[in-house]
């Protein structure tokens, strides 16, 4: 990987002086050949020793020891052997350390290499578009040489990996405590600690808090923003002693964001109630509504443990547990490299000069390391995922692709096009022969709406029984893009998309779909002045019951025989059970309708019947109180035959209601002897 990448390192230089650096390593007696500057804090040092010396003397300053005695090696050019070295143990002389090899007779040309502390280089580069389509990308490397020595007629170099670096002590005297033992034993064995299964007092387990049957349907009900635990005493939650007493009672997001990021595994324990019929089935029900609401509030589906006990419980309907062990240690660094915006294969580069450069010491120099034709156009870029993107407008991006067998190291890019400067972007490190978005600009040209909608549809069903179904649901959610372009030519739009946790995308055949950064890129080609709509759905298996008595049963049932190939003598009888269903929903309707009149002719008949009585005084209204009468006696004629009427429709009701329960009886599925593996029981 040593080769150059298209004209090099050599191919452009500009010096900076850069202020006072360290103490320099002085190797009296040697040439510096090589200096392989990495992105990870080191750089690699070569130096060579001519023969036919005795002996050869490194002064290194102590506070580079470590990293020098962790890197060093010293070689004969000719036979390949390494050479000893020897050096004081706690003489310092003016902050160096002295390091001498004593050289045996006959010794050819030596090669010293060492790793010590050196500035990262920085990367820049400049992208030139044309109108064909192509374009020219530059690189340039930012080397700070502050090394304390001149690197004069020097190959220099800029390397690029996913390797780590680290201090540690070599050079410290270690001195192990070693235990001192009796002679006697003088004191008696104490017997092991006890414990419990949960061992919360040793933070093995720790209770969250639990969830009442009433705060489970007020979760249900869409009311997940107020729904409180039941807290454990402070002392649990503490992993405290046993002193009781109540501590606030914490809200469901409150408690996801506590335990968001971590690493423990969360189990969310089902409870059975008094009445239900399968205890099994409903604690499983109870347990995963709360990991649907935890999903919701970011937490991630491999964390989560969804467990039924089947067991019965009289005042909790679902328990929340997560585990206590220590985590693995880690690096800040590496977390922060690890996170969502940064997951791409980090690969590796190594860039060196063809001829020697000299850099003086406490100078930086600005070098060309990419000087290639690539294939680069101006597109639009949507991205409402990234801490700096925009949900509403799309930016200005070049979509370019790397031309060369090496990883580019994330970096400034600074964007030109018919001798104009158009922007600025930024962008992560490039893999060989990848595709990269550099957005640069926001001119508000590209207009987008979005808004979100969910819904399940159940794929099969797993079994029936008194007119509950268990079945095979799917919950999809439903991305709806509006895309306008108020320019007046026609943009390409790429949209990125990140799919919902517990979710997976479910695309059309022959959708045109892009990965980046662990997100989707979808193309839309939008004409000038017009809006074009995207349509992006994702799908999460689970087991649901439907109660098919119910009207939203029946229309989810409705909805998987249109839409789903079913076995005939149960379509048979399920689309029995819907019309029969639906002919109770009619009656009703029109019973409640009927009701509706009468409760009119009632008011208008107690009406008539008022001014009747107010006419009897009035000697002249003979007549009037005649034309009274009669129109009540033809609305009393008429509430009594819709009294009949709604008599007839609640009995034909009634016999549709015991229809139905006749067919509800009769219609049963055995269940399947096992669910599939990646459907999550729920209601």
């Amino acid at each position: 990987m040593s080769r150059m990448l298209s004209n090099g390192l050599a191919a452009g230089f500009l010096a900076l002086a850069t202020g006072c650096g360290p103490k320099p390593i002085v190797a009296d007696g040697t040439q510096l050949g090589n200096v392989i500057i990495y992105r990870n804090g080191v750089a690699y040092f070569e130096r060579y020793a001519e023969r036919g010396k005795e002996a050869i003397t490194l002064r290194v300053p102590t506070e580079r020891v470590d990293d020098f005695l962790k890197s060093l090696t010293i070689t004969d050019e000719a036979t390949g052997k390494a050479l000893p070295l020897s050096y004081p143990t706690l003489a310092r002389d003016g902050g160096y350390l002295n390091m001498t090899i004593a050289l045996p007779a006959h010794t050819g040309k030596l090669r010293i290499t060492y790793v010590t502390e050196s500035p990262a280089w920085k990367p820049s580069y400049r992208v030139v578009l044309s109108d064909d389509g192509k374009a020219k990308l530059l690189g340039w490397a930012v080397i700070d040489n502050v090394s304390g020595e001149n690197w004069d007629e020097v190959k220099i170099g800029v390397g690029s990996t996913s390797a780590l670096s680290f201090r540690y002590d070599l050079h410290s005297v270690r001195l192990v405590e070693r235990e001192t033992l009796g002679g006697g034993g003088e004191l008696a064995l104490a017997p092991p600690t006890g414990g419990t299964p949960y061992a919360v007092a040793d933070k093995k387990v720790r209770v969250l808090g639990n969830l009442s049957a009433d705060d489970l349907s007020a979760l249900a009900g869409g009311k997940s923003d107020n729904v409180a635990f039941e807290a454990q005493s402070a002392s649990v939650l503490k992993g405290g002693g046993s002193r009781q007493g109540r501590v606030p009672r914490p809200d469901l997001g409150k408690l996801a964001e506590d335990v968001k990021g971590g690493k423990q595994r969360i189990r969310v324990e089902g409870y059975a109630q008094s009445g239900d019929h399968d205890p099994q089935q409903a604690s499983l029900a109870r347990a995963n509504t709360v990991r649907d609401q935890l999903l919701a509030n970011g937490i991630e589906a491999e964390r989560i443990d969804v467990v039924a006990t089947g067991k019965l419980h009289s005042t909790s309907a679902v328990s929340l547990l997560t585990s206590d062990e220590p985590m693995a240690p880690t690096q800040a660094r590496g977390e922060r490299a690890l996170a969502p915006k940064d997951t791409q294969p980090a690969g590796y580069a190594r860039f060196v000069s063809d001829k020697p450069m000299s850099i003086a010491a406490e100078h930086s120099a600005m070098v060309s390391i990419l000087n290639s034709a690539t294939d680069a156009r101006r597109v639009y870029f949507y991205d409402p995922i990234s801490e700096r993107g925009s949900k509403t407008f799309a930016f200005n991006a070049v979509r370019m692709g790397n031309p060369t067998e090496y990883t580019l190291d994330g970096g400034p890019f600074t964007v030109y096009a018919d001798g104009q400067f158009l922007g600025e972007g930024l962008s992560e490190a490039i893999l060989p022969k990848s595709i990269a978005f550099i957005p640069f600009a926001l001119d508000r040209s590209i207009v987008v709406e979005t808004s979100i909608d969910n819904r399940e549809e159940i794929d099969r069903l797993v079994s029936v029984q008194r007119g509950v179904a268990t079945t095979e649901t799917r919950r999809i959610r439903r991305t709806k893009l509006s895309i306008a372009n108020r320019g007046r030519e026609p943009a390409e739009v790429f949209i990125r998309h990140q799919v919902a946790p517990g979710f997976k995308l479910a695309l059309p055949e022959g959708t045109k779909v892009e990965r980046l950064g662990g997100a989707n890129l979808f193309p839309v080609s939008v004409a000038g002045g017009a809006a074009v709509e995207l349509v992006i759905e994702e799908s999460s298996p689970l087991l649901k019951t439907v109660d098919i008595r119910t009207d939203i049963g029946i229309r989810d049932i409705g909805i998987f025989l249109s839409s789903r190939s079913v076995d005939a003598e149960l379509k048979k009888k399920l689309t029995e059970v819907v019309e029969a269903h639906n002919g109770a929903t009619r009656l009703s309707e029109n019973i409640r309708t009927a009701q509706e009149q009468l409760a009119v002719f009632r008011t208008r008949v107690d009406e008539l019947n008022f001014q009747l009585v107010s006419l009897r005084k009035v000697p002249q209204s003979e007549r009037l109180r005649q034309n009274l009468a009669v129109k009540m006696q033809e609305i009393s004629d008429r509430l009594q035959k819709g009294t009949i009427a709604i008599t007839d429709l609640e009995g034909q009701l009634m016999t549709v209601r015991i229809m139905l329960q006749d067919k509800f009886a009769d219609l049963t599925l055995a269940r399947d002897a096992k669910p599939p593996s990646d459907a999550h029981p729920t209601h």
